[in-house]
């Protein structure tokens, strides 16, 4: 691979669990990077990589809910807001979920307030958008607060049980068995195991069944349509709406549920092109595209992660971005 960053990584075999950031020799300010290289460890639990920090085998660790709150107080707490949204995702090739009662019910069923605070903890925002808070703003009013809905994204027990019910009746149904797709980590399991229990409380008739698997299994079958409700997570490549908004059109490949709705598809277009050059009309055609989706429910928002860790107070110079690569690590060196 070819790279114009200041490190390069190696040892990435596209399956491992580790990896390394190594200085790039021909970078053009390499004058300016002061570390020779970054090792990465991937621990499925949080117990074992906080572990292995109190045994000085790693320099940062992110840190479970539990554990954040017996360490905020710790020199080395930080918490970072990200433009990281986890949503739910119907699968749109399945006949229960093309019924648009039935999702809107499943979205009504959900407390994200109880899921953000009491299940992931402080720092965590419950979503009001699939777009994520703070990401974006004009004239000072950001994205989620100009297209502002209830729609999709509360609880709201009084209509999600009569929902439930009249999609049950239109699809003929007395019930239904669902399998509720999801990563393998301390975090996801306790994510999938809310969203299990919300359900199976608030909409009478529905049994949830819970599939966690790996990171790499559960991304090759959401690629393949091979799931039924997914639990996803998008982070933004960059400070803009569409970042999110563009990844269910249709057709676009991370629109794993194969969702497809032509005025939005419209909405999108024109503002990626028409109105590309009118700032107020683009904003506006994404205020719209959002409610519409809202509206329609081809995936539920949970919750805006931001992340709890701790790192070494001797490490300076690292800087994080909320949108696109998390972290930059250029100037960032160990402090004698």
């Amino acid at each position: 691979m070819v790279y114009d960053g200041p490190f390069k990584m190696t040892g990435w075999t596209g399956t491992n669990l580790s990896w390394t950031l190594a200085r790039n020799k021909n970078y053009w300010d390499k004058s300016h990077v002061k570390l020779d290289k970054i090792n990465f460890k991937v621990n499925k639990s949080t117990t074992t990589s906080y572990n292995l920090y109190q045994s000085k085998k790693l320099d940062q660790t992110i840190l479970s809910t539990e554990q954040a709150k017996q360490l905020s107080n710790d020199p080395g707490y930080t918490i970072v807001k990200e433009a990281r949204t986890n949503y739910l995702e119907f699968n749109q090739t399945k006949k229960e979920f093309q019924n648009k009662k039935i999702r809107q019910a499943i979205g009504y069923a959900i407390d994200r307030d109880q899921l953000a605070k009491k299940v992931m903890g402080s720092g965590t925002l419950p979503s009001k958008s699939v777009v994520s808070s703070g990401l974006v703003q004009k004239d000072g009013t950001g994205f989620t607060t100009a297209a502002k809905t209830t729609v999709g994204v509360t609880l709201n027990k009084k209509k999600a049980a009569p929902l439930w019910k009249e999609g049950l009746q239109e699809l003929g149904e007395s019930g239904m068995t669902i399998t509720l797709l999801g990563d393998d980590t301390d975090a996801a399991k306790k994510i999938t195991e809310f969203i299990q229990s919300k359900l199976e409380a608030n909409l009478p008739g529905i049994k949830v069944e819970v599939a966690n698997v790996p990171f790499k299994t559960r991304l090759a079958r959401a690629e393949k349509g091979q799931f039924e409700l997914l639990a996803n997570v998008w982070s933004a490549d960059f400070s803009d709406a569409i970042s999110f908004l563009d990844l269910f059109t249709t057709g676009n490949p991370y629109n794993n549920g194969k969702w497809s709705n032509a005025e939005y598809d419209k909405l999108i277009k024109v503002s990626k092109m028409t109105d590309a050059g009118n700032a107020d009309k683009r904003w506006d055609d994404m205020v719209k595209s959002y409610k519409l989706i809202n509206e329609e429910q081809p995936i539920v928002p949970l919750f805006q992660l931001n992340t709890q860790s701790l790192l070494r107070t001797n490490v300076k110079g690292v800087v994080h971005n909320t949108a696109g690569v998390s972290y930059n690590w250029k100037e960032a060196y160990i402090a004698k």
